[in-house]
């Protein structure tokens, strides 16, 4: 991207966050003046025409992060094994649905495919449900290069049931609106959002602000118990919805989720006192959540032990649970890749052996991320490559 188009760019996020603001605003004085924090995230990411996610320019070197999918072929191909083994447990129906939710540009989608073509496997449908209009309109374009034909729906609510179906998701959870809470003096407070008009110096901008929590969140209250005064964090009401929503449309199959988080445990000890809620703007994790709505990125890790538990008050049991690294590492197709560019030598395969590499690494992305598969009227057991490496166990540990 040229240096012009960057200053223009910026000029028309910095617009669309100004107008963003003031609607904010608007509603915040409809409100009484303050609104819970999942409020005001759902607006700021996916506002129609003004949110983060339905206006700005977010993968990639010209973006604000680089997801996976970015970095070589290596999440497609664990994918597919994921896909062929769980068709193969479904007893190799012709008749299966592929289903991706939160694609982002379509690339993860277009790469699978063309890997499963390779397989000669063949969904009967292959649906893509993206909240996001923007992101919508750049995945149909992907699509169309690719010459697939997949469906798109905004949200898993428009599709029917679908027997035999297998889903993915590769970082969608840690995007979902978040609740914030302060444990102060033994009791829980609700951190919510209200407008500070210009003093100081500073001109005006929104900011925290708390209020008695009258039903707190199903955190374990052993965790609650060695917090220290002060201790601030999030929790996701969002994950219940989804897990329902999934349910619903998959009777029979199984579900992979990839995204950055922890088991509940290791996400409320006491150490991390401020909880995982942050920012990013050009390749930059902020901490500041609340300024430029619409123009930054607003994220939170996930509690794996919640999703879960959703999961199964849902109908949906997970299968297995482990590091990013380990999953990929253990994938066939990464294997056979990594054989494939080692006989071949040469510089052509470096790039994607560094970003393996990222990928994999314990200091990299390999630890932090985590691969959870589910399954919902089909067999339990996880595929055989991955069973060893199952962390499933270290979700309901409490210290």
């Amino acid at each position: 991207m040229s240096s012009q188009a960057r200053s223009e760019s910026q000029a028309m996020k910095a617009e669309t966050s100004r107008e963003l603001e003031a609607l904010i605003r608007r509603r915040l004085g409809e409100a009484g003046g303050w609104m819970p924090f999942d409020a005001f995230m759902a607006q700021a990411l996916y506002e129609p025409g003004l949110g983060y996610y339905e206006s700005a320019r977010v993968f990639g070197a010209a973006g604000d992060f680089v997801t996976a999918p970015e970095l070589g072929p290596w999440l497609s191909l664990a994918v597919a094994d994921f896909i062929q083994w769980g068709w193969e447990a479904l007893g190799r129906p012709a008749d299966w649905s592929l289903i991706e939710q939160g694609g982002g540009s379509g690339r993860l989608l277009c790469d699978v495919m063309a890997e499963l073509a390779r397989r000669g496997l063949a969904p009967a449908r292959v649906i893509a449900v993206e909240a996001s209009r923007w992101m919508r309109e750049r995945q149909r374009e992907a699509y169309a290069a690719m010459g697939l034909d997949v469906r798109q729906t905004a949200s898993l609510d428009e599709i029917e049931p679908r027997d035999n179906a297998l889903y993915f998701c590769n970082e969608l959870p840690d995007a979902f609106p978040v609740r914030c809470f302060a444990w102060r003096g033994g009791a829980w407070r609700e951190r919510g959002v209200v407008w500070r008009d210009e003093q100081d110096g500073r001109d005006g901008h929104f900011a925290w602000n708390e209020r008695a929590l009258d039903a707190p969140p199903a955190i374990d209250e052993r965790l609650a118990a060695a917090w220290p005064d002060g201790y601030c964090s999030e929790w996701s009401p969002g994950l219940a919805t989804w897990q329902q929503a999934l349910a619903r449309v998959m009777p029979r199959g199984y579900a992979l989720c990839v995204d950055y988080g922890y088991a509940a445990s290791e996400y409320y000890r006491p150490g991390r006192s401020e909880g995982t809620l942050l920012a990013h703007v050009g390749h930059r994790a902020v901490e500041d959540v609340l300024a430029e709505p619409g123009g930054r990125d607003i994220t939170a890790h996930v509690d794996f032990t919640a999703l879960t538990r959703a999961g199964r008050a849902a109908g949906i049991e997970p299968a297995c649970w482990m590091p990013q690294g380990a999953w990929l590492a253990q994938s066939p197709a990464v294997q056979a890749r990594v054989g494939e560019l080692a006989r071949a030598g040469g510089p052509e395969g470096m790039d994607d052996m560094a970003a393996l590499r990222r990928l994999v690494m314990p200091q990299g992305m390999g630890e932090l991320f985590k691969a959870l598969i589910q399954v919902r009227g089909a067999p339990t057991a996880p595929p055989p490559w991955l069973e060893r490496f199952d962390r499933l166990p270290a979700l309901e540990h409490m210290p």
